[in-house]
């Protein structure tokens, strides 16, 4: 028994103590090294050229059979469309579409869908896709692969793409004369935007369930006819049948990815036929960018995860991701009338009718899915990008920041226990020992609490009682979050734990922060580095023990900029700022706070129907933990002393 009381042989040795006095210089070191690292990665020494796994791809190696008749059909056919478009300024021509798939020989069919409105108060709204299926003439109806287009009525507030209906007849008119291919060709005209998309697959791959009608807002609908495994998608946006350009979209729901082989098989394409194509591809410039290569690259790696980290797919190919297939979109742009490129209408749509030609026909190789590529990636440029092995070490960096406080606070409480246990004895000889007790019952009667306070956000604007309320779904939605907020905010005042209660909470603040952070950012590392990036700092720099009142105080209002309906209004503020530079300061603070609760109200909608895991984030996650740092900043005791470890942490 001796030996298990020596104190000599306790493994709280002098390096946990020279680390527990420097916690914060060691935290910040991490933290530096793991921003520094992600800022290397737009050098050329630390991302990779992009090439081609799967050979079975074969891109380039046949020759283009679209000739200019197809040009000439595409234009005739947007001749059609236009003059159909003046009898349905807000509905869509499906009769129109319906011939002309049925007229090119294809297995037409219809695809009826209906959505319950989450805020509607009972009401529906109802919408039809029309697809093609061109039927494997080889082989049985095993796989396949869908080529989409979105059809957006005059009265949409998006960019017209009308030409994109034209241009996927026009493919599909082509392909049904050829008998190579291997799998069947689906051709896809979707109504109201993503939503029909999301109808069109839930019915492709669940359509024979019964939804049940208590819980879902979607209703899909069943299919009449199915083709085979779906194996990739091309969705295609154009503007014009003039482009100057093409834009490859690639991000989808909660910031998945295509396979890295389906991007690099679009730009090699598009490079064979001249056609100017990239990720977040602009126009063309006559002067050069007087930025320098690692800007430019660092700018692309931010812009990528930006548009990741909300998790709202930028076309219908993002909604293809959730069932595993590899989807991308194509978006071309309009030529401008005062380019310096000479136009030709009677073969204007000739490249990119051949490329698609040819994305076709590689797909039509492939012998099974995607898989030799990355599906974790940042693109840096066309044709560099950044793997998983390389941009991981940045997040698990800022990770360690709170594990390793975790641990020095665990250990700097068991020094104060044997110090305590050694002044008791000596204070009376007649105690043989003493064990430090910790509130383990009213910590977690606290989290449990906080949890579900977040729970309750998640849960509340779409319960019928809440929902009869007079007010929008905008205005609900930020009513709730707000007073769910005021009472995080109030709750350390009412709530005090009891002695050593600030610390054991401290500790487990850090546990769920770094297991949150790891698990994000493996699911969508742009949301947990940026959120990594933001909350680092702050949650190393809280310290319940500190006396400085003035870093206290810097504390509080550091955790009060960190709440997440905060940071939500700074973002939407300053997005504001840059696209309404005329507005005065009132009317931006304003405009704002509308943007702000309507991003709130769209992206609960998203959540509940197509599947985007951001607000319950915000709400199940980031809101508890914004609670119990602030319920730290305040530090708020019981009694006046408390037992501390004779450490001074820096």
């Amino acid at each position: 028994m001796g030996l298990l009381s020596d104190p000599s042989l306790s493994t709280h040795n002098k390096l946990v103590d020279n680390l527990a006095k420097h916690v914060r210089k060691v935290c910040y070191a991490f933290y530096t090294a793991g921003v520094v690292w992600f800022l290397c990665l737009a050098l050329p020494e630390f991302n990779h050229g992009t090439y081609l796994s799967e050979n079975a791809l074969s891109p380039g190696l046949v020759y283009p059979e679209i000739r200019i008749d197809a040009n000439r059909l595409a234009v005739q056919l947007l001749e059609e469309l236009q003059r159909e478009r003046k009898d349905h300024q807000s509905t869509t021509p499906h009769a129109w579409i319906l011939a002309k798939f049925n007229e090119f020989g294809l297995e037409t069919h219809t695809h009826n869908y209906s959505l319950r409105y989450p805020f509607g108060g009972g009401k529906e709204f109802h919408g039809k896709n029309i697809y093609g299926i061109l039927r494997a003439p080889r082989i049985g109806s095993t796989e396949g692969i869908v080529f989409s287009a979105p059809y957006r009525a005059p009265s949409s507030v998006h960019v017209e793409i009308s030409p994109s209906v034209p241009l996927l007849l026009a493919f599909a008119d082509f392909a049904r004369r050829k008998n190579y291919w291997a799998k069947d060709l689906i051709f896809l005209v979707t109504e109201q935007e993503q939503l029909g998309m999301q109808a069109w697959l839930e019915a492709y791959h669940d359509g024979d369930k019964t939804p049940d009608s208590s819980n879902s807002y979607l209703l899909s609908g069943n299919l009449p006819a199915r083709a085979g495994s779906l194996q990739a998608a091309l969705n295609i946006e154009v503007q014009d049948l003039e482009i100057d350009y093409v834009d490859v979209k690639i991000e989808g729901l909660n910031g998945k990815l295509p396979n890295l082989d389906m991007f690099n098989l679009v730009q090699r394409i598009m490079a064979r036929e001249g056609v100017t194509s990239g990720y977040k591809q602009t126009p063309r410039k006559k002067r050069r960018s007087s930025l320098s290569n690692f800007e430019q690259n660092l700018r692309q790696m931010l812009a990528m995860l930006a548009t990741q980290s909300s998790g709202v797919p930028n076309g219908n190919h993002g909604l293809f991701h959730r069932y595993r297939i590899d989807a991308l979109t194509i978006s071309a742009a309009k030529r401008v009338t005062n380019s310096n490129v000479k136009s030709n209408p009677t073969s204007s749509a000739v490249p990119l009718l051949k490329a698609i030609e040819g994305i076709a026909r590689s797909l039509n190789n492939l012998l099974e899915r995607f898989h030799q590529s990355f599906f974790f990636y940042v693109i840096v440029h066309n044709d560099r990008y950044i793997s998983i092995g390389d941009y991981m070490p940045a997040l698990v960096a800022l990770v360690a920041c709170s594990f390793i406080k975790a641990y020095l606070t665990w250990s700097t409480l068991d020094a104060s226990a044997i110090v305590l246990s050694q002044e008791t004895i000596a204070l009376k000889p007649d105690t043989k020992s003493l064990k430090l007790s910790l509130p383990y019952g009213s910590v977690l009667i606290y989290l449990a609490v906080v949890l579900l306070i977040g729970y309750l956000a998640n849960v509340l604007p779409l319960q019928h009682y809440i929902l009869e309320l007079p007010l929008n779904a905008a205005p609900l939605t930020a009513t709730i979050l707000i007073a769910l907020s005021l009472i995080g905010f109030v709750l350390p005042f009412v709530v005090i734990l009891p002695d050593g209660g600030l610390e054991l909470l401290h500790i487990s603040l850090l546990l769920i922060y770094g297991c949150t952070l790891i698990v994000i950012g493996l699911l969508n590392f742009s949301l947990g580095f940026f959120v990594g990036v933001l909350t680092v700092p702050m949650v190393v720099a809280l310290n319940t023990s500190t006396r400085n009142s003035t870093l206290r105080s810097l504390a509080r209002v550091w955790t009060l900029l960190l709440n997440p309906l905060v940071v939500i209004y700074i973002i939407v503020l300053v997005m504001s700022f840059h696209q309404f530079p005329e507005l005065t300061m009132q009317q931006l603070l304003l405009r704002a706070a509308t943007a702000a609760m309507d991003a709130a109200a769209f992206a609960l909608v998203d959540s509940v129907i197509y599947g985007n895991w951001l607000y319950f984030a915000i709400c199940t996650i980031f809101l508890p933990i914004w609670i119990i740092c602030w319920t730290l900043a305040l530090a708020r005791r019981r009694g006046n002393e408390i037992h501390q470890p004779k450490l001074k942490t820096n």
